[in-house]
């Protein structure tokens, strides 16, 4: 190349616009000159496909995709280095430019880069493709099939792809440069104290050009006012031509501001390139200067002894799977920074990078796993799969102040000693120091050698060795039905789980007795919920209600309780910072005896309709959690209002005031903003949830009837008007629900109107604002006259039993040969699991049969069994008249089977199950569901 060329230095463009996708394979879609103009017209992240909100028990997509991008190449830029880099492709990915096979990627959770400088053209159409599968593949971690999975693999682009341009002596990508401890910039903190901090810097410069460079780098420390507070040159170096050189800079703080996650200080950091009189080269990144380690005493940070009260998160969202734009990333960390949390675990894979600077900027503390998920092939591509997501895990992450240890295991696994021993190993090759910490199970194989021992209070672990309890608050057994514990629940009765006010309380109380207890012990170091935010997964047929948050992100009464454990004297930007204070109760009940109070107040004052009913300290029976409830006994329970004053010091700082909820009368829309604008590049996000009131303002929170949306302007909803999706119109859930809203690529107003049978209308307008980040041009993509439509749509699934509305059994009227009195037939139709038929007689057979009151054609049944400790055998059959019946199975199940029993049959109205033998006691259902589409249409 001329000397002269490639002059621009470093330009980081957005490709995320106007991409051209397909779902499904098709043949030579890789070439430049493929005739794509009946594709759709997408902007990422993009999910491959929009699914249901209950989307549990294997409902979403699995498959190829594939998406093509169209670009140009600016004269100026040939010369210059170019590569596209994608945060993430779920989860084999084969790229092509030009035609060009470029890269087989393997593995849907971190990121990958490629070099196109010598195979682009300029001011022509350059075309990239990639075809993508998240189909099962067991050797690429997690590798365990989805239907045996406790989550989903969603596929797309879902994350951001960028194109990176810099000169030909450039520091590089640390996942790409593929050197150990190295690549790109390693920062690190060797001394650390309140009066000086040193800052230890590794640049990692590569000369692409044919001949010798001489190079020198400036380190350059700014602080939150813009001003330079410490600086350092490099001395300079000769670096050989097509040969990288690493430099070694320090740089000396005084009265450093530390990074704490009450006070999350962060310094932005300059490192330039020098060469022939001029900048060649600038990489800016934030840092956060802090001292961490781990004991058997606890965690400490700067110092100072912290417990790490945290939760575990999923990055799914309702509708677009894990297709979340940067903002919508942001929004979940400061909802679980304002639940109280200060650690996140990142279950189970590295999360995007707008979390994880979310994170850093909020003050969430983080553990970042590798892929992974029982599941363990002991064989060499699975291995050296799984140790490269180790390296690239942490080349990726190790400058984010927030990550403060390591999980380079797979979870809940039996792997070998060996397996463990070697990604050990390699963590501490890749993050050389003091401060690298890596945990595992106590139980594991290989625990022996890791530096933190996941387990619980009573686990029996080496000696001086750190306790980090990594899921608590859940017990999986009551995925399958009613169990003595009650941490899963959801915020009304539209689920397979307990729900509405008596489920919420119950599953908060349980969660602060555990914490109580976390709390009280000298032995950990922390601990973390599962989850934050409710989930899908494929192997069972219903959610996983076990967040403070449904997957609207609208919060349980969990939430307050973990909310209430915030320090009220603790001001971070960007977050409520006021005392927390809510009454835990919707006051509709007869049977109330006692009225729980959350807040982090010092005492708590309680009205009844202007009555002061008493003044409570925290209830001395939690004597460990930072914040204990407020418990009012012996209230009696008269209609009006209850109201709650919380005060600080003698000081009234808040007020919470509940109704007794009458007739619903309106509707009212709420944009979950955060503080953060909806951007106009065609796939940003903000959810509006819509309330149903009465005319008091109070929730209604018996209310499910249905809400229709209509948008009008710069937006769009998210499954709008899609049977499969069933986002528009969609039932109230305890008096709420949630309508997400995407942009357009125009800036502007939107109106939201939400509508309801018998109730006031309601809208809402929010304004999108003009996307300010750089795009790659191209040729303008015009949308296909006609959306295509997919075989994979068509194709007849069982639907998860969570929504009534998916389930046709739902309410239908049955009859049987007999009924216990406290336990009627209905009880088998009604949704509720604290309901059940059992039949009178002892004798067998016994069964029940549900009228449809229509004909459908139907996918198959499911039957919750009372008991896990009794085997059923059963028969299901089917008839479209009631008399002529046919069979469609025989087997025998128990109380713990997950999976629905599949068959087709067309027509259907009746489904009788005939219980034929049970090896002990009575028989006894829960529920039963059933699965298919009206007769005749398909789905």
């Amino acid at each position: 190349m001329q000397e002269g060329m490639g002059k621009q230095g470093r330009i980081d463009w957005s490709m995320n616009a106007e991409w051209r996708f397909f779902r499904g394979d098709i043949e030579g879609a890789d070439q430049p000159q493929f005739e794509d103009s009946a594709w759709e017209v997408v902007h990422l992240p993009h999910t491959v496909r929009v699914e249901s909100a209950m989307c549990s028990g294997g409902v979403n997509y699995q498959g190829v995709a594939w998406y093509r991008r169209h670009f140009n190449i600016e004269p100026e830029s040939i010369g210059n280095k170019l590569f596209i880099e994608f945060e993430g492709a779920k989860h084999t990915a084969e790229v092509w430019v030009n035609g060009v096979h470029m890269v087989s990627h393997y593995g849907g959770y971190l990121p990958f880069s490629i070099d196109i400088t010598d195979v682009v053209v300029a001011d022509e159409d350059n075309v990239m493709a990639v075809r993508l599968d998240n189909s099962d593949a067991i050797d690429i971690p997690p590798g365990k099939p989805q239907s045996e999975l406790d989550f989903c693999y969603f596929g797309g682009l879902y994350r951001n792809v960028w194109l990176h341009q810099m000169e030909r002596l450039y520091i590089t990508d640390a996942v790409h440069a593929d050197q150990v401890a190295g690549g790109g910039l390693f920062v690190t903190y060797p001394e650390v104290t309140k009066e000086h901090a040193c800052i230890h810097i590794q640049t990692h410069v590569q000369n692409d050009y044919d001949h010798p460079k001489e190079v020198s780098l400036k380190a350059i420390l700014i602080d939150h006012a813009g001003l330079e507070i410490a600086a350092s040159w490099s001395n300079a170096q000769f670096i050989a031509g097509c040969a990288a050189s690493v430099y070694l800079q320090a740089l000396d703080v005084q009265e450093p501001k530390l990074w704490h996650p009450d006070h999350p200080y962060l310094y932005t950091l300059l490192c330039e390139v020098w060469g022939e009189g001029r900048r060649l080269d600038r990489v800016q990144i934030k840092i956060g200067i802090r001292a961490i380690s781990f004991t058997a005493e606890g965690f400490a940070i700067n110092g100072e002894h912290l417990v790490l009260n945290g939760a575990n998160r999923h990055q799914e969202y309702v509708y677009v799977g894990e297709a979340l734009p940067d903002t919508m990333h942001r929004r979940d960390a400061i909802k679980l920074k304002e639940a109280g949390f200060n650690f996140i675990r990142t279950g189970h894979y590295p999360q995007s990078n707008a979390f994880m600077n979310a994170c850093d900027e909020l003050g969430l503390m983080c553990v970042v796993p590798i892929p992974g998920w029982q599941w363990f092939r002991d064989n060499q591509t699975f291995k050296d799969r799984s140790y490269q997501n180790v390296r690239e895990m942490i080349r990726r992450d190790r400058n984010h102040p927030c990550v403060i240890f390591w999980e380079p295991i797979l979870n809940e696994t039996y792997y070998n000693e060996e397996y463990a021993k070697n990604t050990y190993l390699i963590t501490h090759e890749e993050y050389p120091g003091d401060s690298c910490y890596a945990a595992c199970d106590s139980h594991s194989q290989g625990a022996q050698y890791y530096d933190i021992a996941y387990g619980h209070v009573d686990t029996v672990i080496q000696e001086n060795k750190p306790l980090f309890i990594r899921e608590y608050g859940d017990n999986y057994r009551e995925q399958y039905g009613p169990q003595k514990t009650q941490n899963r629940c959801s915020r009304g009765n539209n689920s397979f789980y307990h729900g509405g006010e008596r489920a919420m309380l119950r599953s908060a109380l349980e969660r602060l007795s555990y914490i109580d207890q976390y709390y009280g012990s000298s032995r950990l170091s922390g601990f973390a919920l599962w989850t934050g935010i409710d989930h899908n997964r494929g192997y069972i047929d219903n959610m996983a209600a076990t967040g403070v948050f449904d997957v609207y992100r609208i919060p349980k009464y969990a939430y307050y309780m973990y909310s209430s454990q915030r320090d009220p004297n603790t001001f971070i930007s960007g977050i409520n910072n006021e005392p927390v204070l809510f009454i835990a109760s919707e006051w509709n009940d007869c049977r109330v005896e006692q009225i729980v109070v959350f807040s982090n107040c010092d005492s708590v004052s309680l009205y009844l309709n202007g009555e002061l009913l008493g003044t409570n300290k925290p209830d001395t029976a939690y004597a460990h959690v930072p914040h204990p409830p407020f418990i009012f006994r012996g209230v009696k329970y008269i209609p009006g209002e209850l109201r709650a004053e919380g005060s600080i010091g003698g000081r009234a700082v808040a007020t919470h005031t509940i109704r007794t909820a009458e007739e619903a009368t309106q509707l009212s829309l709420v944009a979950d903003y955060c503080g953060l604008h909806l951007v106009a590049d065609g796939a940003d996000l903000v959810m509006i949830h819509a309330y149903v009131l009465d005319q008091n303002g109070m929730l209604a929170t018996k209310d499910e009837r249905a809400i229709a949306f209509q948008v009008k302007g710069a937006g769009r909803i998210v499954g709008d008007q899609d049977l499969r999706v069933g986002a528009n119109p969609i039932a109230a859930e305890a008096g709420a629900i949630g309508v997400l809203i995407q942009s357009t690529t125009e800036a502007g107003d939107i109106i939201v109107t939400a509508s309801a049978e018998g109730l006031a209308s309601a809208s809402a307008r929010i304004t999108s604002i003009a996307d300010s980040k750089k795009h790659v041009r191209g040729p303008v993509q015009q949308a296909p006259a006609v959306k295509p439509v997919y075989e994979a749509d068509r194709v007849q699934r069982y639907v998860s039993a969570n929504r009534k509305d998916f389930n046709l059994a739902y309410r239908k009227p049955v009859t049987a040969s007999s009924q216990q009195k406290n336990a009627p037939a209905s009880s088998a139709t009604d949704g509720k699991l604290n309901s059940k038929w059992k039949p009178s007689e002892m004798s067998m057979p016994q069964w029940i049969t549900i009228d449809l009151e229509d004909h459908y054609d139907l996918t198959g049944c499911k039957v919750d069994w009372e008991s896990d400790h009794v085997q059923y055998v059963y028969r299901v059959d089917v008839s479209n008249d009631g008399s002529e019946w046919m069979e469609m199975l025989q087997r025998a199940g128990t109380g713990q089977d997950v999976r629905p029993d599949t068959f087709l049959a067309g027509a259907i109205r009746y489904v009788r199950i005939t219980i034929l033998h049970v090896t002990s006691g009575t028989a006894g259902i829960y529920s039963i569901a059933a699965y298919g589409t009206k007769a005749g249409e398909g789905r």
